[in-house]
């Protein structure tokens, strides 16, 4: 087969890595890629999508995996299938899943998955009026993309309405007319939880953790996410059984009853609270990065079998297996001062000096090569994981390399996986 993968970041690095393992796999491409992902796949630096569509015409491939939410909102996939290609990814409706927090939330209801109580509001006024009845902690959500900056989970009331400030009245994520959704605080332990669906048939695809904030003991901003632990510690078999039978089932169910046809996996991020009982915070409707590092180590099957079975509707004769004793750990290498401002095409030295290995490797997010040297060009970079049998033997080893890079403007999280 052809294939190609479309985005830039460690998750396509990701899954490029398990494309390319496949025996079924001839031609791989990436765009634009990275200078990671250009050592085991041909990349192209297009990336704007009249240009993508473009290229899938003159390469015809055999499958289109798209990364990024932002290609799914714009309808990528609709705009590849009406060409007649296969693709992994949902349709611009069923990206709205991700993309609309609203629309999330009106789903959740009309198919009862249970989810955090909320309010929709598209002025600052409406909104701190409500805000001004309700002090203690309380979330607050951009509806639309944010790169996983669009959640401000909030201590209190001046919190919230500082957030809300900053959606509309200094319009940090869109410039046009805005909407929030601010909801119940819901408290508990989070997990990544994924589902691979062709729109029938469903397999789940393993679990997370992720730390979510810049600081350890999870203090400061929210990332896009600075590691993660994979499986999800907190999962065992009566929690799984839950999120099976009242979140993932409901969620296949509903998309079937609202005509959303969905070739693609959906992302869970769930909250779950002191009795043990699941909570959805969101769908994404694509892999999660930095957890797809972390799986993706311990996927023992096929992976272009089973996505291109899931883009031909074919799902029930794909085969997933996973290695049951193996743990994964993800340490995000960010540049110094991420989230906010960080120095750009910084040196990375020696880099090329760590070997890859089926239980180790490193992922590039932002990294791209000039005059012979690795530059970061980007606020998360590297992506380190181990696969081991304990996760002790997984920190021991990704905090290891991370000490022997030698890259001056360096930033991580020493504590991923600390308590495992």
């Amino acid at each position: 087969m052809n294939v190609i993968v479309i985005g830039s970041g460690a998750r396509e690095h990701a899954l490029c890595r398990l494309i390319s393992k496949s025996y079924l796999c001839d031609q791989l491409y990436c765009f634009p890629g990275n200078y990671g992902i250009s050592r085991i796949a041909t990349c192209r630096n297009i990336s704007n999508i009249e240009a993508i569509i473009e290229e899938c015409k003159s390469i015809k491939p055999d499958l289109v995996v798209i990364g990024p939410e932002n290609y799914l909102s714009e309808n990528l996939a609709g705009k590849l299938r009406e060409l007649g290609l296969n693709v992994f990814g949902p349709n611009e409706l069923g990206a709205r899943l991700e993309s609309s927090k609203e629309f999330m939330k009106k789903f959740c209801k009309n198919h009862d998955i249970p989810t955090a109580k909320s309010e929709s509001f598209n002025n600052f006024e409406d909104a701190k009026n409500y805000l001004d009845l309700n002090d203690g902690p309380i979330v607050v959500k951009y509806d639309g993309l944010a790169a996983g900056k669009g959640v401000f989970v909030c201590n209190n009331k001046q919190e919230a309405i500082n957030a809300c400030e900053k959606i509309f009245i200094q319009k940090v994520f869109n410039q046009n007319e805005n909407t929030v959704i601010i909801e119940e605080c819901l408290e508990g332990r989070e997990i990544s939880y994924f589902t691979i669906t062709d729109g029938k048939d469903f397999m789940n695809f393993g679990s997370a953790q992720d730390y979510k904030r810049i600081g350890e003991g999870d203090t400061g901003p929210n990332t896009g996410g600075m590691g993660t632990v994979s499986p999800a510690p907190i999962l065992d078999k009566n929690l799984e059984d839950k999120i099976i039978d009242e979140i993932v089932q409901k969620t296949i169910n509903g998309l079937q009853k609202d005509m959303i046809d969905f070739q693609g996996v959906i992302f869970f991020g769930i909250m779950v609270n002191k009795f043990n009982q699941p909570y959805l915070l969101e769908y994404n409707t694509r892999f999660g990065d930095p957890e797809i590092q972390s799986i993706s180590m311990r996927l023992k099957s096929d992976f272009l079998q089973l996505i291109h079975a899931t883009s031909t509707k074919n799902l029930s004769f794909a085969n997933l297996e996973f290695y049951q004793n193996k743990k994964a750990i993800c340490l995000i290498l960010a540049s110094k001062g991420y989230p906010e401002n960080y120095p750009k095409d910084t040196h990375i030295k020696n880099l090329n000096e760590f070997e890859n290995s089926e239980d180790f490797y490193i992922f590039h997010a932002a990294t791209k090569t000039q005059n012979n040297q690795i530059l970061a060009n980007g606020g998360r970079v590297l992506s380190i994981v181990s696969l081991k049998e304990t996760y002790a033997e997984c920190r021991d080893e990704i905090f290891e390399v991370a000490e022997k890079i030698d890259w001056e403007f360096k930033y991580y999280r020493k504590d991923i996986g600390a308590n495992y």
